[in-house]
């Protein structure tokens, strides 16, 4: 399972704190249309299930660190909530809130409980296969690749891709960023440590390549790190239409709310480039973008040919 929610802005981020590309596009903040009818579908919704302490926890937690809970399924955050309360030695909810009001700095440690993400290296071969032939090609015709992976988490990811254009020695000629909510994540990917247990999806000959023992982890090598940009943004902070060629979108549409989706879908599907490619997990399904077509198992296209 990938991170609950998209990239975002954690508490104490500039509100300015914008990506940009290295030399280049000035970013243009919008506010998203979909928020007040999300808003209004949610409380038809309601949420029946849930207790209103419960409700108005997972509202006031997502708001101290710049999020909106009613974009997330109830039933995801749901369960998430006992181990939330178990990072936080609380037995309920308003416990919960009484402890992170007193001591702000556990806020770090509640949200991760409830957003909670898991990737790993090349995760559905038969995706990163297609974008090892895909990519280059985009290379060849733009001279320059701007790639983004949204809710990159340890950034496993990113650097799957960034490994994939090292070994074509196209690395040079590529953007890569990664945005998270969670600032801790980003630190984490930055750094590039990963445990043993990653490994199993690396061959031996990637490994030596690309990874250094690090004592009882493995560390990205330095060549490949400083390839990679990261940011901790707002996901609506940081479109920009028509600006990527590569969004990796995976495993987080699904633990959101459906009336949220068709919105969002509609601006990634304009933040890319003519014949820009969008990544997304096994179980998605881009189905607010109008003109995506599936040209590979879980990545789409838009129309058009980059100039």
């Amino acid at each position: 399972m990938r991170q609950l929610l998209h990239a975002t802005r954690v508490r104490g981020t500039s509100p300015n704190a914008h990506v940009v590309f290295p030399r280049a596009l000035p970013w243009r903040r919008e506010v998203s249309p979909a928020t007040p009818s999300v808003g209004r579908a949610r409380g038809v919704e309601s949420r029946s299930d849930q207790l209103p302490q419960e409700c108005e926890f997972f509202d006031w937690l997502f708001a101290q660190v710049g999020l909106d809970a009613r974009l997330y399924r109830s039933e995801t955050l749901d369960r998430r909530l006992p181990a939330c309360l178990r990072a936080l030695h609380v037995g309920s909810a308003a416990q919960a809130r009484r402890v992170l009001e007193r001591s702000p700095g556990l806020l770090t440690i509640a949200i991760n409980a409830v957003l909670i993400g898991v990737t790993s290296f090349f995760r559905d071969t038969e995706v990163f296969e297609a974008l090892g032939q895909l990519l280059p090609c985009m290379i060849q015709r733009t001279g320059r690749l701007h790639v983004w992976s949204m809710s990159c988490s340890d950034g496993a990811e990113l650097y799957s891709v960034a490994m994939l254009l090292a070994e074509q020695q196209l690395l040079a000629r590529s953007h890569l960023l990664g945005t998270d909510c969670r600032s801790t994540v980003i630190a984490e990917a930055r750094e590039g440590y990963y445990p043993p247990a990653a490994m199993d999806c690396i061959n031996p000959e990637r490994r030596s390549q690309h990874f250094t023992l690090q004592g009882h982890r493995w560390q990205i090598n330095a060549s490949l790190r400083q390839s990679l940009h990261w940011k901790t943004v707002n996901l609506l902070d940081a479109f920009v239409p028509g600006c990527w060629d590569v969004i990796l979108f995976r495993n987080t549409a699904m633990y959101m709310r459906l009336d949220a989706l068709g919105t969002l879908w509609e601006r990634i599907e304009a933040a890319l480039r003519p014949g820009g490619l969008l990544v997304v997990g096994k179980a998605e399904r881009p189905r607010g973008a109008k003109h995506l077509a599936c040209i590979a198992p879980c990545i789409y296209q838009r129309p058009g040919r980059s100039a």
